[in-house]
This record gives C-alpha cells, structure tokens and sequence, in this order.
C-alpha cells in the first residue's frame, strides 16, 4: 500500500527533525535500515534546504513496500557559483544511501529528490 505526507516547513534548523518525521510516517512498516537511510537522505536534503536556500521549503515523501522517495523543494534557485552538487559531503552521502537521485530547477526554485528501493539497503 502506498502511504504519502507532506509538510510545508520554516527555513529553521528545528525544521530538519520535523522533516524526519514526516518521512517516519510513511516508512514505519520498511525494515530498520531502510528507515535509517530514508531519515538520512531526508536530514542531509532538509539541510541543504535550511542553510543554503533560506527560504521555506516542503518536505514530500512517499513509501510502499518495495521503497521510499523523498522529495525537497525550496524556492531558492542555485546560487552564483553553486552546484547541485555542492561543497560538502551531504550529497555524496545522499548519493550513497539512494538507489537514484537528481536535482531539477523549478520554477524559481529547485526540486532535490532520492529513491531509495529496498533490496538495496544492506540489512547487516
């Protein structure tokens, strides 16, 4: 069954937990791990939003038992210099834990989403 949640969230650091949970709402019957990485992936986008877009931003997930999408949107456009794939580590890392993710710009805006299936999370 697939279960979705959406939440509309400040440009506030407490905002990232708040993002979690949104994503632990739709990933409660997934295995451990997969919830783990779900939340990661939503900490390090939810993040990226916070710090770099400053702008309010909207947190959409949606999980069914083969996998889970997260989806980040803000209102902020790439900044002069910037990259989707940024300075730091919380890319790489998002890259690592999903099966699939990308970066669309979006009106004047931009979209960040990560897939991640299940049979590719390690459950040791």
């Amino acid at each position: 069954m697939l279960t979705i949640a959406s939440a509309v969230l400040a440009p506030d650091p407490q905002s990232v937990g708040s993002a979690r949970e949104v994503v632990g709402k739709v990933t409660a019957t997934l295995p451990r791990r997969a919830r783990e990485a779900a939340e990661l992936i939503t900490s390090e986008l939810a993040t990226n939003a916070v710090q770099h877009a400053g702008t309010p931003f909207q947190v959409f997930a949606a999980a069914d038992d083969s996998g889970v999408e997260v989806v980040v949107s803000d209102q902020a456009g790439w900044t002069a210099g910037s990259t989707p794939h940024g300075h730091g580590h919380g890319l790489l890392l998002v890259g690592l834990l999903s099966t699939a993710w990308a970066t669309e710009l979006e009106g004047h805006g931009k979209r960040v989403w990560a897939r991640l299936n299940v049979d590719d999370v390690p459950i040791n």
